[in-house]
Formats: C-alpha cells, sequence, structure tokens
C-alpha cells in the first residue's frame, strides 16, 4: 500500500505458486449423503419435549454389505432404508399405524420413472428401539428392497412421506392430522452403461 496525499492505493497481491495450491479442493473429497428432513407432530407448537420426531433414509447396494450410495446401475437391485424416531412424554400415547410411501421425480427432465415407487405399513408395536421405562423413545424401521429396472436411467429426486392413522393396519383408519414426516435425498442418479456417453442437448 502506498500513499500520496490523501489517497491510498493497494498494490495487487499476487500469490506464489504453494499459497494456490492450498485454494484447491481437498481430494479426495469426503462424500456428502445429506438428506433433507423434518417431522411434523401434534405436539410440535407447544415445544420440544411433549412430542416429537426424526426420520432418515439411505440408499444402499445390498449386493455390496449395504454400502450406501447416490448412483444406481439400472440393471442393478438395490434397497431403501427408512428410519423414524418419536419421543417425548406423549410417545407411549401414539397408535394405529404408520404409512411409509416412496415417490421419485425426475430432475433432468428426460428420466423416465416418476410418481410412487412404493409403499409400506408399520404398525406402532412394531418398535425396533425402546428407551427408558416411561417409553419416552420408539423408534421404527422399513426397508423398500426394488429390482432391477425399476427406475429407468437419469437424475432424480427421491422423497420419502410418512403419515399415520389412528387404526390398526388391517383396519381403515382416518389421517392423524399435523402427524407427518418428510425426508428427501436431492440427487439419486440411475445409470446405464449401454447409453450414449455425453449425447448433446436438444434445445
Amino acid at each position: 500500500m502506498t500513499g500520496a496525499g490523501n489517497k491510498v492505493r493497494f498494490r495487487p497481491r499476487h500469490l506464489n505458486q504453494e499459497e494456490k495450491m492450498t485454494d484447491r479442493l481437498p481430494c479426495p473429497q469426503p462424500q456428502n449423503f445429506s438428506v433433507v428432513t423434518g417431522f411434523l407432530t401434534p405436539g410440535s407448537d407447544t415445544g420440544p419435549g411433549a412430542l416429537d420426531g426424526s426420520i432418515s433414509v439411505d440408499v444402499l447396494d445390498p449386493t455390496e454389505n449395504n454400502e450406501r450410495i447416490r448412483a444406481v446401475e439400472v440393471s442393478d437391485e438395490w434397497r431403501l432404508r427408512v428410519n423414524w424416531c418419536i419421543c417425548g412424554r406423549f410417545a407411549d400415547l401414539v397408535g394405529g399405524c404408520w404409512c411409509v410411501q416412496v415417490f421419485i421425480d425426475d430432475i433432468d427432465g428426460v428420466g423416465p420413472t416418476h410418481g410412487p415407487l412404493g409403499a409400506n405399513r408399520v404398525d406402532t408395536d412394531d418398535v425396533v428401539t425402546l428407551e427408558a421405562e416411561d417409553k419416552s423413545t420408539r423408534c421404527y424401521e422399513t426397508t423398500f428392497d426394488f429390482p432391477a429396472r425399476s427406475v429407468g436411467a437419469g437424475v432424480y429426486d427421491l422423497v420419502v412421506i410418512i403419515t399415520l392413522s389412528n387404526a390398526d393396519c388391517d383396519d381403515k383408519g382416518r389421517l392423524v392430522q399435523d402427524m407427518v414426516g418428510w425426508a428427501e435425498i436431492p440427487v439419486l442418479v440411475f445409470f446405464d452403461e449401454n447409453a450414449p456417453f455425453c449425447p448433446p442437448v436438444r434445445r
């Protein structure tokens, strides 16, 4: 920096080679398996501690010891595991039937698959994990096994929605309002090794 009267001028600083190297991206880069999640319950308006929920989803490769993946070869089978919990003072009062639905939508404009992929019912008594004598945390799990070619090649957004019925899973009940969990995998790639490589974009 130099001064001439009241004027102040800054000289550009040129990075040396070593400093430039520190600005590059890390390689290898950690894989990002982030999921967008949320869970609304009748206790959400009263603050934490009454009745809260959490949810997670993972796409897995059953042929590789359930390795977490975000890219699937269309000729391979694949697995979706959904875990969710409810917790709080009123968790042990929740009864009925959970409905877990899976939806997919192409985000590349060319993927041929869209809409519902599957749905499972889970009884609220089928608790996987139960914490504390007061049953303050109750966790559940369900798995979807999809065959090869269940989804066409493309780039997709996958969403899981969990709702609750006030009746047993064998009966027709009513939807419990304000009880819904959601989880979104923003980018899920299904690729076909036999497809044309890097086709031109038609406008």
